[in-house]
């Protein structure tokens, strides 16, 4: 079939002449340079209000909450005539003099909470008043922090090193010291260390004390530098089998004292037994003490900033057991 092509009336022609554009009318009066630069400016206040915006999410989400003690935070202090609850297997229950000065516990039990995964906080007026850490050495192989971190650990701590069991008594560098220091500070966990230490006079507690800041070379620790002397009951004629509390202490002072005046804050490991029995605390007046229980409550009379509460603890990054601790002392 043939199209007709023919013309429609000119009303039904629509009109495909351009409509003039209308023209952008610069507000207040402006001048196009004037207002040009105002535009620049406000583009610039925006900017930098996002980015304030975001930094202060992010400082936010860092914010190191409260703690039981900071670092200039009155303890209180054993008095003459108070005594220390002890319980021995062969004895049963009884009491000793306590050290007048040395400062004394004062953590409540109710206050205690430990969550689904088996860490342990510590709360004040409903709010956290506690660090979560850990600490690793070589017998925890290659460690992924990240992971550790994202676990909900605020803290490592690191072992620099030990001393063998042996009369020789050789002092040796952990596998991992060095990564473990560096990676667990890249994942933004805070970080300590601590020795593991055979000394049997203050001369080799110096020595010991040495290594560790030979080894650090100045590297920033936010958390102490531990005194972690142990005796092992499965090793063969150990050197530190006959050691005395006064050598003990002369050890741990010495230590101390030398990590204190390199600008490390000092620490002792122990358990009570060596508390109340081989350590003269009133001699290691400034020391905190991390203190190893493995129970549901801490059970010390003296007062300790760490506690360091299963040897056989589980954290993501981490292949096999751990050792979980709770820290009460801000250290920032």
């Amino acid at each position: 079939m043939e199209e007709n092509f023919a013309p429609k009336p000119a009303d039904e022609v629509k009109n495909t002449e351009p409509k003039a554009k209308k023209s952008f009318k610069i507000p207040f009066g402006l001048s196009k340079k004037l207002f040009a630069l105002v535009c620049i400016l406000l583009a610039i206040i925006i900017a930098l209000g996002s980015a304030f915006s975001v930094s202060m999410v992010k400082l936010y989400r860092s914010r190191r909450h409260g703690a039981v003690y900071d670092m200039d935070s009155e303890l209180t202090l054993a008095e003459k005539g108070d005594m220390v609850p002890i319980w021995n297997p062969d004895f049963g229950y009884g009491a000793i003099p306590a050290l007048e000065g040395v400062p004394v516990a004062t953590y409540k039990e109710e206050n205690f909470l430990t969550d689904s995964k088996g860490l342990k906080y510590y709360y004040e007026n409903g709010e956290i008043a506690s660090y979560t850490g850990i600490d690793v050495s070589s017998f925890n192989g290659y460690i992924d922090f990240d992971a550790v971190k994202d676990y909900g650990i605020d803290f490592v701590i690191v072992r620099l090193g030990g001393r063998g069991y042996g009369e020789e008594g050789v002092v040796f560098e952990d596998d991992y010291a060095l990564r473990n220091l560096t990676e667990a500070r890249k994942a933004g966990l805070m970080v300590g260390a601590y020795f593991f230490s055979q000394a049997i006079s203050a001369e080799e507690a110096t020595e010991e004390a040495n290594f560790c800041l030979d080894l650090l070379d100045g590297f920033y620790l936010d958390y102490p530098l531990v005194f972690d002397w142990e005796t092992i009951d499965s090793a063969e004629n150990p050197r530190t089998e006959n050691i005395t509390a006064e050598t003990l202490t002369e050890c741990a002072k010495a230590f101390c004292d030398t990590v204190n005046r390199a600008g490390y804050i000092p620490c002792l490991y122990t358990d009570s037994k060596k508390a109340y029995m081989k350590f003269d605390l009133s001699k290691l007046n400034g020391v905190d003490i991390w203190y190893a229980f493995y129970n549901d409550e801490p059970d010390m009379y003296y007062n300790y900033m760490m506690w360091q509460y299963s040897c056989t603890g589980y954290v993501d990054g981490i292949e096999g057991d751990v050792d979980l601790n709770i820290c009460f002392k801000n250290y920032k």
